[in-house]
């Protein structure tokens, strides 16, 4: 049974007059109001008041897209609809008028940055909170967890900032209006900002309960596992950061670094783990069908093998809900041919892709290993406009987006025809979903305990067998022997590097098909020192045109056949205008549609630098791994006569 998180009214009160004395970074740092709109002396005493006052950091952990309870918000990033949009796996419309196009890439620093500004207000916060409970609060086991969950938020935002700016100031005291020579100081090394996350979880991970241990560790709460997994996350992070980018000199280097200790902190922040929770993952009951699929269906999570950390929705008690139905809808984010093409064969073979490309999504969904028919939506579920939605009739999924009108037309922007499925929820009312959201589990923390062996070169067989091949067992997938990759040619265009050995780029094909579409192919194209390698010349392709073609352009008899009716009498119904068509519309091939010379989807045929033979994509490979520093905060240095030093690159 779910247990909800909830604030009572005094108590929420008073939360509510504690954040509203904690300003943001910058000018309003120096300048806020004194901290004495509540005694915070006397509230940092019991669990309760801890409890009361972590509670409200809570929303900065999921970068999801509620649409129930309130205006509909995106909190930390993108949509759950598309967590990998703007990477080369995931196109959305704004893609080809964004970032990643030669006439859109910024030539000078930003002026201001949301995400450094509630960095900062959210540390500040984070600062505050430990200060005051270290300090006063009650020594008991729950008042612990709590100051842990503090750390495991700090270390958190700490970890935003650092994938985005690299080095960044460390401010980790609660400073007064005098304290400018504290705040106003240079930047630390990505090396030192990386260390200082690691020891917070540190902290953390001794003060938190396991899951369901302590009532401190109730549901949807951190617990001891989630600041684990955060920890293999950051310390694989960062030490393949210092080792790719050292390894071939790039500007983003750390001198003298070689990620070898965070590698091997990542290794036993997973040994933890695998130690307590071995080779118990989600498995459905044994249906390797949909094991993987329903993992992320599940509309209770708190028993949920491997999932350490998740977001509750309920509608009634929260009126909290999601709309992640609307992930299968094709109306915008659209999964591309380079997740498609990284998929194995169920032999564990590599796929063939050719000059020529003809095979359907039925074909691949039988072939390829299970992950893909549970990951993208194969025609043999049933015609489309069977699908279960929005008043039981399957209207949303009538229309691709090749049918959309402006601005989307405008742009050339038509669907890549493969639709997500991963984690759609079918539901009646799709604004009303409640399944709980994965924002941390153990697959990926087996992930992380593989591939930083790899990198250290102390990976074994039995390592294999004890982490990925735990995760492949569960969908009826070959096993991963240490001979894998052998002989196979590694496209450097999806990530892969020719230069490493065929094993670690199994493990980075291995956690692109696990971690599909949940938000960290740009972070692992950045760290692996490959991102300008995979989008400069990218040239998003889709799904066998003529499988769309053959789908929309369908005959009165065929959908009649579709919808089990007897085609000499639909033809005359629909003659005598009895019977009506909403999906009339066909595709043109060069007018509503077009392909490349492949036969594969062009979803953007109408803009040059994507036609054939056009430029692609493009990101300037000696700045954009990372953001640029905000000037306002430069110049806000230049006021004290001191420097903020800025990112390579940025002019």
């Amino acid at each position: 049974m779910k247990r909800l998180i909830n604030i009572p009214g005094k108590a929420a009160g008073a939360l509510l007059g504690l954040s509203l004395i904690i300003a943001g970074c910058s000018k309003d740092f120096l300048n806020r109001r004194p901290l004495d709109s509540v005694d915070a002396e006397n509230f940092f005493r019991t669990a309760s008041d801890l409890r009361i006052f972590v509670n409200g950091f809570y929303s900065r952990l999921a970068p999801q897209w509620n649409t129930q309870g309130g205006t509909a918000t995106v909190s930390g990033g993108n949509s759950n609809l598309a967590l990998d949009a703007n990477t080369d796996m995931m196109i959305v419309q704004t893609t080809v008028t964004g970032s990643l196009n030669r006439w859109g890439v910024p030539s000078v620093p930003a002026e201001t940055n949301g995400n450094w500004t509630n960095g900062y207000t959210y540390i500040r916060r984070d600062n505050y909170f430990l200060y005051y409970a270290s300090k006063n609060a009650e020594k008991s086991a729950a008042a612990d967890h709590y100051i842990g969950e503090g750390y495991f938020f700090r270390a958190w935002d700490y970890f935003r900032l650092l994938r985005e700016f690299g080095g960044v100031p460390l401010i980790s005291e609660v400073l007064s209006d005098n304290d400018v020579d504290k705040l106003i100081v240079p930047r630390a090394s990505r090396d030192e900002v990386a260390r200082f996350i690691l020891k917070d979880l540190d902290a953390a991970i001794e003060k938190l309960n396991w899951k369901g241990e302590g009532e401190a560790a109730m549901t949807g709460r951190v617990n001891k596992e989630s600041a684990l997994a955060l920890k293999a996350r950051i310390a694989l992070y960062e030490g393949s950061w210092e080792y790719f980018h050292g390894k071939k000199g790039t500007p983003f280097a750390v001198p003298g670094k070689n990620g070898a200790e965070f590698l091997q902190a990542a290794v036993a922040a997973a040994d933890m783990l695998i130690a307590r929770h071995g080779s118990k993952i989600f498995t459905a009951g044994g249906d390797k069908s949909s094991a993987y699929n329903q993992l992320f269906a599940q509309k209770d999570a708190s028993n949920i093998d491997g999932v350490f950390l998740y977001k509750i929705y309920d509608a009634t008690k929260l009126d909290l809900s999601h709309n992640f139905f609307f992930k299968i809808l094709d109306s915008g984010p659209s999964i591309t041919d380079h997740l498609v093409d990284m998929y194995l064969n169920q032999d564990g073979t590599a796929q063939q892709t050719g000059a020529t490309y003809d095979k359907t999504l039925n074909e691949l969904g039988a072939t390829l290993d299970p992950r893909f028919r549970q990951t993208v939506w194969t025609p043999d579920r049933g015609p489309l406009n069977k699908l279960p939605g929005r008043g039981g009739d399957g209207d949303p999924f009538r229309y691709p987006v090749i049918y959309s009108v402006s601005p989307y037309n405008s742009l050339g922007f038509t669907s890549t025809g493969y639709r997500n499925f991963k984690g759609a929820i079918l539901a009646q009312e799709a604004n009303k979903g409640e399944t709980d959201d994965v924002l941390i589990r153990y697959e990926e923390a087996l992930l992380c305990f593989a591939e930083a062996k790899a990198i250290l070169g102390t990976l074994t067989q039995t390592d294999l067998d004890k982490s990925i091949n735990v995760i492949r067992g569960r969908v009826g997938m070959t096993p991963m022997m240490m001979t894998a990759g052998t002989g196979f040619t590694y496209r450097a265009e999806l990530g892969f590097d020719a230069a490493e050995s065929p094993i670690l780029n199994e493990i980075r094909r291995e956690r692109n098909v696990e971690l599909a579409l949940e938000g960290f192919r740009l972070d692992d194209l950045k760290r692996w020192a490959v991102y300008d390698k995979v989008i400069n010349g990218y040239q998003p392709k889709g799904a066998l045109l003529q499988e769309s073609l053959d789908y929309y352009n369908r005959t009165d008899a065929q959908i009649a056949l579709d919808k089990g009716s007897d085609p000499s009498v639909y033809s005359q119904l629909r003659k005598d205008g009895y019977v009506k068509e909403t999906n009339e519309f066909k595709l043109t091939v060069g007018a509503n549609v077009a392909a490349f010379p492949s036969g594969r989807i062009n979803p953007w045929f109408k803009v040059v630098d994507f036609q054939p033979g056009g430029r692609g994509l493009f990101i300037e490979p000696g700045r954009d791994y990372l953001s640029s520093i905000p000037m306002v905060e430069i110049k806000l240095y230049q006021t004290y006569n001191a420097t903020l030093a800025q990112n390579p690159g940025w002019n």
